[in-house]
């Protein structure tokens, strides 16, 4: 395992030379018409350097990144985070970070928390890479500054502005019957930009029932003053989906009776309906300070029916002989159906003076959820074997439940710099909710400026996840909610080096973590009601190293490396042993390697390993085994109006596992595999 980090490293840094562009800093706000790289909104909600940043950060410029089908896609990896994605393009995807999975991470849009109030978590897969300028992603525990769910981070994916003439029409085909087609148009009007996009897509994937279908619509309106002291963004967004979801392959000896060799579902599928609307408002005025206001409403609907067969076989007392017993055989066929209608809004209000070696923040957020659920369940049973066959009855249940919850939170920021050698950061939040006791988080921060190139970092953060509504207050057919659950509450600590060499295009983070989440919350079966029920029962450790190196050698290429090795483990059931953590693999790193060819012809290609994950079923180990991916892209400029892209994906034809059977007898759900994609861009390049 060692020599599957060390060489990418070393073949990385074996061409880190050259000479490097001016590090930008807060200023930039002097100006935002453009932001810099280097400038990460999501590190402090005003804009950080990744110097200015005691946790560490990263930014994916998506334009400049090739052909991304999907945003799971474009992210696995990258600053060693690691995605799963369930049956290929378009089904359901999460991230995970040291870690910590996405219900303990939070997915910003735009800076506005994209919150899932029914299982927790989010989808990456409700968002296109193509409506996108850039992802940001700061690492580390982010409840002072977000809020609930921020405890291994946060990704933030920004929208592209409408502040620019942009015209472009997007096709791409690919294996497994990838279809994509996209419109983006937006038009400057003097201080004022208005914009449009649509999209569609479709994918057949290459298992029975794992297809998508997607459509995505937006509207946005940007303005910004002469002065630049002024702007307003105004954005509307609809989203729909409709994904087959197959079971994992199972053993031969348990085919199901409705003859799928794919799937243990003969029909199982899952239908999306999202829409939202995002306002805000920026004030910056050097002497006054910078006014942040952002609104947002959102509404999430989802569909979810599955059909099914299974064969239960049992003994029964035999009334005939005394003492024997007959072997029964049933047939049951399970028909169930979930729909979940969510609302969510906010409002988030935040306000930051600098002053020549003080800077103090301070902000307040409101969020409300609300949550509406109806569940039906129907199985009907028929004797194939035995003495009462063939016999059959039918059960069917019908459960509705509805609740809300809204939550308040004050937050404040203190950064103290000493010259150019030291900083400081202290910042805390209380977290109101309606029933239950005030929940704080805190940060603290140092960095010390060892040389001009050199700045080293520490940092302690006490994070937390509030319970989803479903986990407080659902009444379902197989779970129900327990609304004495507590937070999770995580406790995080880092040590870390930051080099960027003055005359070098190269930037180099090292960061050593050590991560504890108590109170994690796992479903347990509940005897008296017969149903699975979210109790504060496990605790989850991580300890472990995070890399990311960027370098650019020459104008003509440039080099990246993100990685995470950590040992993770977490106890199960509830007692106080620690075993390995289901799901983490111990390695994650990806290596990209981009060069412009010449004024009209680019290339990338890139690597990433994931190493083992493990399972615990019955008591039993189930492994999941690791994987080398490597992708390629090529891309042609004809002429200034159209472009030309053939990628290739998974070239090693790994068809990475992303999720676990039921039993230690099934399959595992594998990734597409091997598979080229083209891609036709016509517009203003």
């Amino acid at each position: 395992m060692r020599h599957a980090f060390v060489l990418p490293v070393v073949l990385l840094l074996a061409g880190a030379t050259g000479t490097r562009a001016e590090v930008d800093t807060l200023s930039s706000r002097d100006n935002p018409r453009l932001l810099k790289d280097s400038i990460i909104v999501t590190a402090n909600r005003f804009g950080a350097t990744a110097g200015q940043s005691v946790w560490p950060t990263g930014v994916v410029q998506v334009q400049q990144s090739g052909v991304s089908v999907s945003l799971p896609e474009l992210l696995d990896g990258r600053f060693g985070i690691d995605t799963r994605q369930y049956n290929g393009v378009g089904s359901v995807a999460t991230l995970s970070n040291w870690g910590v999975f996405n219900r303990s991470m939070l997915l910003l849009y735009n800076g506005r928390v994209v919150k899932d109030y029914s299982l927790g978590g989010f989808n990456l897969s409700d968002f296109s890479p193509d409506e996108l300028e850039r992802v940001e992603l700061v690492k580390g525990p982010q409840s002072v500054l977000y809020g609930s769910d921020a405890v291994g981070g946060v990704l933030n994916l920004i929208s592209r502005s409408a502040l620019a003439d942009r015209i472009d029409a997007t096709t791409r085909f690919g294996a497994f019957g990838l279809r994509q087609y996209r419109v983006d148009l937006s038009r400057r009007l003097g201080a004022l930009g208005v914009g449009t996009s649509g999209e569609y897509g479709q994918a057949d994937n290459h298992r029975p029932n794992a297809g998508s279908k997607r459509a995505l619509f937006g509207i946005r309106s940007d303005y910004l003053s002469r002065d630049n002291h002024h702007r307003w963004t105004l954005s509307a967004r609809y989203f729909t989906d409709s994904l087959g979801v197959p079971g994992p392959v199972p053993d031969v000896a348990y085919i199901p009776a409705y003859g799928s060799r794919e799937s243990y579902s003969l029909y199982d599928h899952q239908k999306d309906e999202n829409y939202s609307v995002d306002a805000g408002y920026r004030f910056y005025d050097r002497t006054v300070g910078e006014i942040q206001v952002d609104l947002f409403w959102e509404k999430k609907n989802l569909d979810y029916h599955q059909l099914y067969n299974y064969m239960a076989a049992y003994y029964v007392p035999d009334p005939s002989s005394p003492g024997d017993s007959v072997l029964t055989v049933d047939s049951v066929d399970v028909s169930t159906r979930y729909i979940y209608n969510k609302r969510s809004s906010g409002v988030s209000a935040r306000f930051l003076r600098e002053f020549s070696h003080l800077s103090v923040s301070a902000g307040a957020d409101w969020l409300s959820g609300y949550l509406r659920a109806t569940s039906s369940d129907r199985n009907v049973v028929t004797s194939t074997v035995g003495s009462t066959s063939p016999f059959g009855y039918e059960y069917a249940a019908y459960n509705y439940w509805a609740d809300g919850q809204n939550q308040l939170d004050l937050w404040s920021g203190l950064l103290v710099q000493s010259g150019s050698a030291l900083q400081l950061e202290w910042s805390g939040r209380l977290q109101l909710v309606r029933g239950r006791q005030t929940q704080p988080s805190y940060n603290l921060g140092l960095i010390y400026g060892v040389t001009s190139d050199l700045r080293l970092k520490s940092a302690y953060g006490y994070a937390f996840r509030l319970p989803t509504i479903a986990e407080q207050f659902a009444n379902e057919p197989y779970t129900g909610g327990n609304s004495a659950l507590h937070p999770e509450t995580s406790r995080t600590l880092t040590a870390g080096l930051l080099w960027e060499p003055v005359n070098d295009r190269l930037t180099i983070e090292l960061t050593v973590f050590r991560q504890r989440v108590d109170s994690l919350i796992q479903y347990r079966p509940d005897p008296t009601s017969f149903r699975w029920v979210p109790r504060n029962v496990d605790r989850f450790r991580s300890d472990g190293l995070d890399l990311s190196v960027q370098a650019s050698p020459a104008e003509t290429y440039r080099v990246t490396f993100g990685a995470v090795v950590q040992h993770a483990d977490q106890t199960l059931g509830g007692d106080n042993q620690f075993a390995k953590a289901v799901y983490v693999p111990s390695m994650k790193w990806r290596l990209d390697f981009d060069t412009d060819l010449n004024s009209r012809m680019a290339a990338n290609v890139n690597c990433a390993y994931t190493s083992d994950r493990v399972n615990r079923m019955g008591g039993a180990t189930k492994t999941l085994h690791q994987v080398y991916e490597l992708g390629v892209g090529f891309s042609w400029v004809v002429n200034a109006h159209i472009r030309l892209t053939l990628s290739g994906f998974d070239l090693t034809d790994q068809r990475r596992p992303d999720q676990f059977g039921f039993t230690l007898t099934d399959g595992d759900y594998p990734s597409p595999g091997r598979r080229f994609v083209l891609e036709l861009r016509a517009g203003l390049f």
